[in-house]
């Protein structure tokens, strides 16, 4: 969604896209989002101390817990350490819409054709408890499809460690991964952090975070909710758009909007306007709507690339350390294909071509933030556009 779902509206530029600078700011927004609001499991353990593993996984969102599970499906035996730097589910995985798509915001490039398959194939085979629903759209609770392939990833073997939070990574033999109090060396490492990437210095140069809303109305009598679409994608202009669906509970989810922060900043909740603005969105598309206020709204970042598609690379030559991410805001079901193609890679098996192109290279600051936020105001204003792969 990136650019492309990047607004709600020209008068909306004031504040997703605006100039919203703090250059030094390193608190990351919470997430406060409709699928935690019924509670999270009991956190594990932070991981303290030194510990060695075959295999060291950054990020506990879809893509992270997909790449352990495939791995050890792989491998059985492999000695695979997950750390998150919050609880799974943190990021853009457990802020999502959770509609899940075959393809990319771009298109369906090779090996995406079956991402939704993939998904529905893990969730059916290791009985993941996430509201899967295929007809008449596929969509999911995408914090309980995050828990439960942490569950499924824990039965095979691996560990998972909560609230330890990645400082640097020290390419060698081995890989060593350090925190505030811990030290993790592992032979290789995946590193599946999406739109917080670069703060670990990490593809700094490919990949930005973009922050993004959403939000959840109190419940809708079902004869008003038969009157909203399965899938909601309404223009705002030329070339933006509002998505959205039907959520649990008779509820209808909408989201919208790109914002950067200065310095790859992780921690952004618009001004005033924002989820009014939002608002006013959904009850020009939906008038019906008006009785039903939203509950609950949040914000968080997601990963994207200058072209707004996904990347595989790797940190050095040695291929000790590997990255993957950048879904543009359709990451639920091209993440879980992106963690079976990492954990591929690490196995020897090349993924898709497209997914090992080279990008254009991201200035530092202030010409990214310039840059990045010119181009967002631009598609809110219907005066740029990227052509699809279709």
């Amino acid at each position: 969604m990136f650019l492309r779902t990047a607004a709600v509206g020209g008068a909306a530029v004031a504040w997703f896209g605006g100039a919203h600078v703090r250059l030094k700011d390193d608190r990351w927004t919470p997430n406060q989002s409709f699928w935690v609001a019924g509670g999270r499991p009991a956190p594990s353990p932070p991981l303290r101390g030194e510990r060695r593993a075959d295999l060291a996984i950054i990020g506990g969102g879809v893509t992270g817990l997909s790449a352990a599970l495939h791995a050890l499906q792989r491998s059985p035996g492999l000695g695979v350490t997950l750390i998150e730097a919050k609880d799974v589910g943190f990021g853009a995985t457990g802020r999502s819409g959770g509609v899940l798509g075959d393809g990319t915001e771009m298109g369906t490039p090779p090996g995406t054709e079956d991402n939704v398959a993939l998904v529905e194939d893990l969730v059916g085979r290791h009985g993941i408890d996430c509201g899967l629903e295929r007809e008449p759209a596929a969509q999911l609770d995408p914090y309980r499809y995050a828990v439960g392939l942490r569950r499924a990833a824990e039965r095979l073997g691996a560990s998972v460690f909560e609230g330890t939070r990645a400082i640097s990574i020290e390419d060698g033999d081995p890989v060593v991964v350090r925190g505030g109090d811990f030290t993790l060396s592992a032979a290789r490492v995946v590193v599946a952090t999406n739109g917080y990437t670069p703060r670990l210095g990490v593809a700094a140069d490919r990949i930005f975070p973009v922050h993004t809303c959403a939000a959840v109305t109190a419940k809708v009598p079902p004869e008003i909710l038969r009157r909203v679409p399965d899938e909601i994608h309404v223009m705002t202009s030329g070339e933006m758009y509002m998505w959205g669906r039907k959520a649990p509970g008779g509820r209808v989810l909408v989201g919208a909007g790109a914002s950067y922060c200065y310095d790859n900043g992780l921690f952004y909740r618009g001004g005033p306007a924002l989820f009014p603005i939002l608002r006013r969105k959904l009850l020009a598309a939906y008038p019906f709507l008006a009785p039903y206020p939203f509950e609950h709204a949040w914000s968080g970042p997601m990963g994207c690339t200058a072209d707004q598609e996904p990347i595989i690379g790797s940190v050095s030559g040695a291929g000790r350390i590997l990255y993957g991410g950048a879904y543009s805001g359709h990451g639920i079901a091209m993440g879980t294909k992106m963690g079976l193609f990492l954990a591929g890679l690490l196995h020897g098996d090349s993924p898709p071509a497209w997914l090992l192109r080279p990008t254009l290279p991201l200035p530092g600051e202030p010409l990214r933030y310039v840059g990045v936020n010119s181009i967002i105001n631009l598609m809110n204003l219907g005066l740029y556009t990227m052509a699809k792969r279709d």
